[in-house]
């Protein structure tokens, strides 16, 4: 005989059940009336099914920048930048490449020797050094001027300072250096907007996956206020003090409808599709790995960064403190069908541990579950976005990232890189992020992307290097 009890749990794992089953129906004809929305617009507005990025770049940008095919003109700052803006990525037909001589990195889970270019055009700082070098030595363009970004170790717009010695200016609002100018006032983005919004996709069983950092609930290593991190862009496992936007992929430990699974270790997507479950970790997973970009659990949208109050960006991502507050709504959220409290009507829902001791590549298994998603159950090899970022047009640029790039410390944007070992940070040089407006500092082995300019113009309609911006 049955008694009362386990009735009473088959018929709550029955009604969550049968509640997955009709969400993703529901979430199923939402998603396809969204794809047919997308297309009809950007057919009429594009003639094509490109991703648009006019929502996040204002039409003004012309006021400032002027472009005439390879190369984009900053009438304000008097430099010439490359309009490739992943130039070291490129490959022609004839295999002709734009490494300048450096050849391809063997393998990103070993920190290179000698200065060399990943597939994908990132590169540690070294290399990003001797990849300008190899520019000028070849006369890119007809110029053997071109340097790094560069951004100084005082601004007072940004929002952040460091520690001592440096007391670096850091975060976001910082618009004084070359990179910070772009985003802020040449292409007129406001943090933390991404200048490349990822559209929506499937990886495996999992919807909307970002090539971004996830934030995980684990201590960094390190200084005292590093959170840990996975970035499914590059399969690297990294640190920050939380106030850069990273993405949220929450988890709880077990199978969370107690339902039979097929043995082995494969991935299993739980009845409704709402849920994964990892046997090599024994985790279940949102099967959403977006799920903030629709549902904020109450949590209000950014309208600046930093705000005051935990948020949740137009993407999805957050801040760590946002992070924390998200999951907390998530775990307390009533359901308004079932009443059930918690999300699927769990209340244990968590960010994932990692392993702050494992190097940056290949950090797998057990102690760090994002990363046996990344290498062991998807398949990825190191240095692999889990989605291609899509190539659109932002402002007079192409081939822009919303991943860090590179910048070398000096006054002003006219100045070269000061080379006599001053830096923001120890070890550091500062990387900005196109994909939230985040001035930070850079470990020097980290691999992040290049790109260059040169000062002065040499546009063939000079009239265009004379122009004086609107004031």
């Amino acid at each position: 005989m049955i008694s009362r009890s386990k009735v009473s749990i088959f018929a709550d794992q029955l009604t969550r059940l049968l509640l997955e089953v009709i969400r993703a129906s529901m979430e199923e004809t939402m998603i396809r009336t969204f794809a047919i929305g997308t297309l009809v617009a950007a057919l009429t507005f594009a003639g094509s099914a490109r991703l648009s990025a006019q929502d996040a770049v204002p039409g003004d940008w012309r006021v400032y920048l002027f472009q005439d095919g390879q190369e984009v003109y900053d009438v304000v700052n008097r430099v010439t930048w490359l309009a490739d803006a992943n130039l070291p990525a490129k490959t022609l037909p004839d295999f002709e490449n734009f490494r300048f001589g450096l050849p391809l990195c063997p393998n990103p889970t070993i920190e290179p020797t000698e200065p060399c270019v990943n597939l994908s055009g990132s590169m540690n700082y070294t290399s990003a050094v001797a990849w300008v070098q190899g520019m000028n030595a070849a006369n890119y363009l007809g110029h053997s001027d071109w340097q790094m970004p560069t951004a100084p170790l005082k601004d007072p717009d940004c929002s952040g300072t460091g520690p001592a010695p440096y007391r670096e200016n850091f975060a976001f609002g910082c618009d004084t250096g070359a990179l910070g100018y772009l985003y802020y006032t040449g292409l007129g983005l406001k943090a933390p907007n991404t200048a490349v919004p990822i559209p929506p996709n499937k990886v495996g069983p999992f919807r909307n996956l970002q090539p971004n950092i996830y934030w995980s609930g684990s201590p960094g290593g390190g200084l005292t206020c590093t959170i840990a991190n996975f970035d499914f862009a590059s399969g690297a496992q990294g640190g920050g003090c939380g106030g850069d936007f990273g993405d949220v992929l929450p988890m709880i430990e077990g199978e969370t409808l107690g339902m039979p699974i097929p043995s082995g270790s494969a991935l299993y997507v739980n009845p409704g599709g709402q849920t994964v479950y990892d046997p090599e970790t024994n985790i279940t997973w949102l099967a959403d790995a977006n799920l903030a970009k629709r549902e904020t659990f109450g949590l209000p949208r950014c309208k600046t960064a930093p705000d005051t109050t935990p948020c949740v960006a137009r993407d999805g991502s957050m801040n760590y403190e946002s992070a924390m507050a998200w999951v907390n709504a998530m775990n307390a959220y009533v359901d308004p069908i079932t009443n059930f409290v918690g999300y699927l009507g769990q209340t244990n829902w968590a960010l994932p541990s990692l392993d702050a001791s494992c190097p940056t590549y290949g950090c797998g298994g057990n102690r760090n579950p994002m990363g046996n998603l990344y290498y062991d159950q998807l398949n990825f090899p190191a240095g692999t976005p889990v989605v291609a970022v899509p190539d659109i047009a932002v402002g007079p640029f192409h081939h822009l990232l919303p991943f860090p790039y590179w910048s070398c410390l000096a006054d002003t944007i006219q100045e070269p890189c000061n080379t006599a070992g001053n830096e923001p940070s120890a070890n550091s040089e500062w990387g900005f992020s196109f994909g939230t407006g985040y001035l930070g500092t850079e470990r020097l082995p980290a691999d992040r992307f290049v790109t260059a300019y040169f000062r002065g113009c040499d546009l063939p309609d000079q009239k265009k290097c004379s122009v004086t911006p609107y004031q």
